[in-house]
């Protein structure tokens, strides 16, 4: 089969497009013959060989969706041939994937490869980060970082139609962008190129601030993030993606009685079968049209390497797929 391959760790040029063997399974997985992949930032990371790297070489992707091609023999419910969407541990940038199969939804009609592909891990952190973790209850305030990216745009969703938040704040680096976090469901967008974004949140609660603050972004903009909360504000750190991680302010969580959760993965907080549980309410919720996940761009797999320097661009919004 194909697949872009590491074959040393680096930048974006290390992605091969190349042979390599076909899996095989376990008698509790199952073969998915790939349709769509999702990019996510998380494969950055593994890409440099820093972040769950693994040897090389090296086949990286954690989110999938396509046909089942075989079943182990343990496996039951799901059959040859079927549409699935799949969150793995590794190897998704290929042909052909290997997933265990309690980590494999069936895929509902109306949903594309495209579309599921870009739901597991992104989607699955702003779900769980803000309606587990953060317990967001309805008519609370929330601020969602980044609408842009994929845990963003899915976060400004969720806090807004299925959380049901009385008021919703992003941000996003240009007006366009801010504009599209609006469509989404954002109450108040706001672009931190030319605004302070604490401020405008302060201003728009009469200084009390949020309840509810989903971070991805790190240093500057997570210690921002932690005094935009209000009394017993609950915020939750799920990335780095500005280089730097989050650093507590201790006294001020003290002092305000707030909940920050940092150091968080998806893949950590509930078992398998949980996990497609969500995945399988998040996909009900996109057919009920409550939700839209929103598609940027769809790279061939052999370009794999022009995707993930597209993505460094920071030029895109929403996920950025490649289809095999």
């Amino acid at each position: 089969m194909k697949a872009a391959v590491i074959n040393e760790y680096g930048d974006e040029g290390v992605l091969t497009y190349q042979d390599v063997p076909d899996p095989g399974i376990g008698p509790d997985e199952v073969l998915i013959r790939v349709r769509a992949a999702s990019i996510n930032r998380g494969d950055f990371g593994r890409r440099a060989g820093f972040f769950q790297a693994g040897q090389t070489p090296l086949v990286i992707g954690w989110d999938i969706a396509g046909d089942i091609e075989a079943t182990g023999p343990n496996v039951t419910g799901f059959r040859t041939g079927q549409r699935v969407v799949a969150q793995v541990m590794g190897g998704g940038y290929a042909e052909l994937a290997a997933a265990p199969a309690n980590a494999v939804v069936a895929l509902p009609e109306g949903i594309s490869y495209e579309a599921a592909a870009s739901l597991p891990v992104a989607w699955l952190t702003a779900w769980i980060a803000i309606l587990d973790t953060a317990a967001l209850k309805p008519g609370e305030t929330a601020l969602i970082q980044s609408v842009s990216s994929g845990v963003g745009m899915a976060g400004v969703q969720i806090a807004k139609h299925v959380g049901g938040a009385g008021l919703v704040f992003t941000t996003a680096g240009t007006d366009e962008k801010c504009k599209r976090g609006l469509e989404l469901g954002a109450d108040h967008a706001i672009n931190y190129s030319t605004h302070d974004f604490l401020a405008e949140v302060m201003a728009q609660t009469n200084g009390r601030g949020v309840d509810v603050a989903l971070d991805m972004i790190g240093g500057e903009t997570f210690k921002k993030t932690q005094q935009a909360l209000a009394e017993s504000g609950r915020l939750v750190s799920v990335g780095r993606a500005g280089g730097q991680g989050p650093e507590v302010d201790e006294a001020l969580a003290k002092a305000k009685e707030q909940t920050v959760t940092t150091s968080w993965l998806v893949f950590t907080i509930k078992p398998r079968e949980e996990l497609s549980a969500d995945l399988a309410k998040i996909m009900d919720a996109i057919v009920a049209n409550k939700l839209n996940p929103v598609i940027d761009r769809v790279f061939p797999l052999s370009e794999a390497a022009e995707a993930h320097r597209y993505i460094g661009g920071r030029n895109q919004f929403g996920k950025v797929l490649l289809r095999p």
